[in-house]
């Protein structure tokens, strides 16, 4: 979560609380559509608020209507007007964050190697310039390997420690100047406990 101050930085404390309601009713807004939202962007200033925010939404389509009503209610928190910049993602892993939980999220469902599997084959290509639909253009960009580890048990193990960890990896590391990894982690809860789930996204350019 990153925020960008346009005004006497005195006022932190009050816009750091107000950040955290803000960041509270955005990620109730999402649960409700079984969505994930990355890190938002905040830049702040007298009077407006920009939100910057990429979400994914597995299946459901938020309408303009509901994003309009999440909107409002944050205008209601912060006191002055809201403009919301959402960008939906087209696949989980091109946000570390989102990717992050996404895998937490269905590790009640399959095993840890299960989950691997389902990444296999489907990381996607970032195309920076151009349409993400023409071959005719070269990707500037592109994802060359993913590395997921968790700590803690899953329902999905048959036995084990508590503080199991498991570790593995898709692809290569970005390597060189050009190559950039994007990290997160997120804790969850199951019934044998809390556990985290660690992702590191890999990205090439040219």
């Amino acid at each position: 979560m990153t925020t960008t101050y346009m005004f006497n930085k005195a006022n932190r404390t009050v816009i750091m609380s107000m950040q955290r309601q803000a960041l509270s009713i955005i990620k109730s807004f999402f649960a409700k559509y079984n969505s994930f939202v990355g890190k938002p962007v905040f830049t702040v200033n007298a009077d407006k608020v920009i939100v910057q925010l990429f979400y994914y939404a597995p299946t459901d389509t938020i309408s303009n209507v509901s994003i309009a009503a999440l909107g409002d209610a944050l205008t209601r928190c912060w006191g002055r007007t809201v403009e919301l910049r959402l960008v939906r993602l087209n696949h989980s892993a091109l946000d570390s964050s989102i990717f992050a939980q996404y895998l937490a999220a269905n590790a009640g469902k399959y095993s840890f190697n299960r989950i691997l599997d389902m990444v296999k084959g489907t990381l996607p290509t970032i195309v920076s310039e151009g349409s993400a639909d023409d071959s005719s253009v070269e990707p500037v960009s592109h994802i060359t390997g993913v590395k997921v580890k968790t700590s803690g048990r899953l329902t999905t193990q048959r036995s084990g420690p508590r503080q199991t960890v498991q570790a593995g990896r898709i692809g290569s590391s970005a390597k060189g100047h050009y190559g950039t990894v994007d990290y997160s982690s997120h804790t969850a809860k199951n019934k044998l406990g809390a556990f985290t789930m660690k992702v590191w996204i890999s990205q090439q350019s040219r």
